[in-house]
């Protein structure tokens, strides 16, 4: 709901506009504020406005500015007329390369400008840092020396810790 554009005059002399003192008299306490409850959500649903809702489809991606969406348009619309047959492979190919290289350009430009102001801003930074994982990927099972199986994060710690143990030791060489 977005209470910023409600209008409370309004509220205000829908709410008024009830007698309270009879409507609510002689009703227990639950009936009563069933009552009051519904009477005021009306008076809400009438004066307060819904605002559109924001899902992860609705916010703008922090590298992509106007030049790089109109590209990414361009790119689409010559894909379809490629499927039609009305322009060549290779003007589309053109086109895909150098939207993916202003792309990488644009993802590179924003991580230094974060790195520079990460000082002054550390909000904007970790913003993107968790933005950046936040696809949570678990461990497969694993199966330690012995052959039992692993499912526990400390017993997956230590099944790796001595797989990386065995292949990093400093075995003495013949050489030496």
């Amino acid at each position: 709901m977005d209470f910023c554009r409600a209008d409370f005059g309004l509220f205000r002399m829908l709410v008024e506009r009830v007698p309270w003192e009879r409507v609510l008299k002689g009703k227990g306490v639950q009936a009563g504020w069933t009552f009051f409850k519904e009477g005021v959500l009306k008076a809400q649903e009438c004066t307060v406005p819904m605002c559109r809702k924001m899902n992860q489809w609705g916010r703008r991606l922090a590298w992509l500015n106007r030049q790089l969406l109109l590209g990414i348009r361009k790119k689409r619309r010559v894909y379809r007329l490629w499927k039609k047959g009305q322009v060549t492979q290779e003007e589309s190919r053109g086109l895909v390369r150098s939207c993916r290289e202003e792309i990488r350009k644009a993802k590179a430009h924003l991580e230094l400008r974060l790195a520079n102001v990460v000082k002054d801003n550390k909000k904007c930074f970790s913003k993107y840092i968790n933005n950046k994982k936040r696809a949570k990927e678990s461990l497969q099972h694993l199966l330690d020396v012995r052959g039992n199986i692993a499912s526990k994060d400390e017993e997956m710690a230590e099944v790796l810790n001595v797989f990386f143990a065995s292949v990093f030791t400093s075995a003495p060489s013949a050489g030496r």
